[in-house]
């Protein structure tokens, strides 16, 4: 447990694009995910960890699976309740942080990773 703690301090950074990285490589690992993502309201990434091109169609489904549209990441052949979408309200404009695969655990998961992503786009 120790090591856990002083990995993650390690992994800090000032700079908020990497700081939302390592947030977001920290869920990925943790939730055992193939992909998690943060996209803005258009569903453009702010960053994410996992493969870049899953990661791009996660970001842009996000949005529209926020609103009720079934999730749907073409060429991949996915199950709905493989993608799991999180609005966040960053200074009133709607974030997605949204996740591929993992267990039952991926909703405390993912609802401790916005609370960070929050802390990190809210810090000075």
């Amino acid at each position: 447990m120790e090591n856990l703690r002083a990995e993650r301090r390690a992994r800090r950074s000032d700079e908020h694009g990497l700081a939302l990285r390592f947030q977001l490589e920290s869920t990925l690992q943790r939730g055992r995910l193939a992909a998690v993502a943060l996209s803005d309201h258009e569903g453009l990434l702010v960053a994410w960890a996992g493969e870049d091109g899953l990661c791009q169609e996660l970001g842009a489904v996000a949005p529209l699976v926020a609103r009720g549209a079934p999730p749907r990441l073409p060429g991949q052949g996915l199950q709905g309740d493989d993608v799991a979408v999180r609005t966040l309200d960053c200074f009133g404009k709607a974030m997605f942080l949204s996740s591929l695969g993992g267990g039952v655990a991926r909703d405390a998961l993912l609802a401790h990773s916005a609370r960070g992503i929050q802390r990190i786009l809210t810090a000075n």
